[in-house]
């Protein structure tokens, strides 16, 4: 690892880094308009010249590479005079209309001039106007004069997507960002140019005039979209998701996720159930609660444990299936157990998009669940089922005919679920439950890599976390599990999968914990 001088000091940082990366491996911020790490390195924005000893003139820090001994400066009187000139022809031509700005409060020209520029503006010459509001495709606007040329957006197009829908059109003072001739931007990854930009020209339509983002509040998630599980950023306010922005992740998705996915943040607004039912009616969530206790415990006394079956979901976190499980097996005392979900399969690449439309299906392979649909079948067929438990597994409406015909040979049905559907008005009892942006808890992507997913806000209604709810129920069954937060989960679970002994919740690694291929399909014995 190179040693290099930093502002008079000296620091070791990783070899292969531009000096972007490595002043900012040791808190050290170079400003850049132009540079992102996923993108080829184009070096026309100038904002991020720095001085660097024995260089003729200054030098661009995202396309100089750091050497053994290298002696860099990044906040001499001439670099900061060098951030001011580009931050005056940035702006030159540049609308001042940050008060109707849909990037305002998260935008790089405001906060670089606020740091380097501070100037009168000294042009006598009228500002060029360009085109506003320019429909580029299904889900992206542009306006053209907020535009500051650093091509970000091109440049994805070409080298991520590789698709080519953006150029730059004209020359000089003239030049703007267009689409190809005959083309409009309509890639399934096209949004990601939004999060690209660095100013207001490139706007998502979903979002535009939705909320100022300085009112909204953010948490780090995981998109439950499909199986690939990008790592993402839920931006929220007064119980309300407005949007998901992609998180830098390595080992999933790096910068990057579909449009696709993008907006399933709709689903935890839109439709959600949130009182309980008993055959339709809503009730107090405490009376669906007694309700299926008698129910459970009048089904297990006269037919026996094995008459009740208990569906999980590979929809639902790692730590809910973990306790769907227990409270099969110890509260109830059945081994009639699965996890499966009729989701059918969507749209699918070689990039990010996975056919797969589950977010958990790998995680409740590593719990051990019996994932066979055909054989739940069967047994529902065989009408020794005489009571059913689903939690967001939706089996009342979502399978064909043969499940409809399977379904109604079983006597009693209750459902844990999110959104107020014609399954949850069919069912026996429904207890409306959290969705992912309202729980702590985890899920494992497709490769095997189990990523936390933070509480955004609280449900609203009389919504309880799967894992309050299954515990309330189990407790009241005689099973208490004593589980007052998330980590006294994780040690249950660290005492059942050596893969995650010694883990804890809260200090799970930003990027994920990559399981071990075959880790995972232990009994799930753990007891308090």
């Amino acid at each position: 690892m190179p040693k290099i001088t930093i502002n008079g000091q000296e620091v070791e940082v990783a070899d292969g880094l531009n000096l972007v990366q490595a002043a900012e491996s040791v808190g050290v911020t170079i400003p850049h308009y132009c540079y992102h790490p996923g993108l080829p390195i184009d070096g026309n924005c100038r904002m991020c010249l720095t001085e660097v000893e024995g260089a003729r003139g200054p030098q661009i820090a995202c396309n100089t590479f750091v050497k053994e001994g290298m002696v860099v400066k990044t906040d001499t009187p001439a670099v900061e005079k060098m951030r001011k000139g580009v931050q005056e022809f940035l702006l030159l031509n540049h609308p001042i209309d940050c008060p109707i700005c849909d990037q305002a409060g998260e935008c790089r020209l405001q906060d670089y001039y606020m740091e380097y520029g501070q100037y009168d503006n000294r042009s006598m010459v009228k500002k060029v106007s360009k085109e506003k509001a320019v429909d580029l495709g299904p889900n992206v606007v542009l306006d053209q004069e907020r535009c500051i040329l650093c091509q970000r957006c091109v440049r994805f197009t070409d080298a991520v997507t590789k698709t080519g829908e953006l150029v730059v059109a004209n020359r000089g003072d003239h030049s703007a960002i267009e689409t190809f001739p005959g083309m409009e931007l309509d890639n399934p990854y096209a949004t990601n140019v939004v999060d690209l930009c660095p100013v207001g020209a490139l706007t998502s339509k979903d979002f535009r005039f939705k909320q100022r983002v300085w009112f909204l509040q953010s948490a780090k998630s995981v998109c439950t979209g499909c199986a690939k599980g990008c790592a993402i950023t839920v931006d929220h306010k007064d119980g309300v998701a407005y949007r998901y922005r992609p998180r830098h992740n390595p080992e999933v998705n790096t910068y990057w996720m579909c449009d696709e996915g993008r907006m399933t943040y709709k689903r935890i607004n839109e439709d959600r159930l949130r009182s309980a039912l008993i055959d339709g009616r809503e009730v107090a969530y405490g009376t669906a609660v007694d309700a299926v206790v008698t129910k459970l415990k009048s089904v297990v006394e006269l037919y026996g444990a094995e008459s009740v079956a208990v569906v999980g979901s590979p929809h639902s976190t790692v730590e809910d299936n973990f306790l769907v499980n227990r409270l099969a097996r110890e509260a109830v005392g059945t081994s009639k157990v699965w996890a499966l979900a009729l989701t059918p399969d969507g749209s699918q690449d070689d990039f990010l998009r996975r056919a797969d439309k589950t977010p958990n299906r790998t995680g409740i392979t590593f719990l051990g669940y019996n994932d066979d649909a055909e054989s739940l079948k069967a047994a529902l067929n065989s009408g020794a089922i005489r009571m059913l438990v689903m939690v967001n597994t939706d089996l009342l409406t979502e399978g064909d005919a043969s499940w409809q015909e399977a379904l109604a040979k079983v006597p009693t049905t209750v459902f844990f679920a999110t959104h107020d559907t014609e399954g949850a008005r069919k069912a026996g009892v429904t207890l409306p439950v959290a969705m992912h942006a309202e729980t702590y808890g985890s899920f494992v992507q497709e490769n095997g890599i189990l990523q936390k997913v933070m509480r955004a806000f609280d449900p609203t209604g009389d919504v309880l976390p799967v894992w309050e709810a299954v515990g309330m129920l189990a407790a009241r069954l005689g099973k208490a599990f004593g589980y007052d937060d998330m980590e006294q989960i994780w040690e249950d679970l660290g005492k059942s999968y050596p893969a995650l002994a010694g883990q804890t919740f809260y200090a799970l690694p930003e990027h994920g914990l990559s399981l071990p291929a075959g880790a995972g399909a232990a009994p799930m014995a753990a007891s308090r």
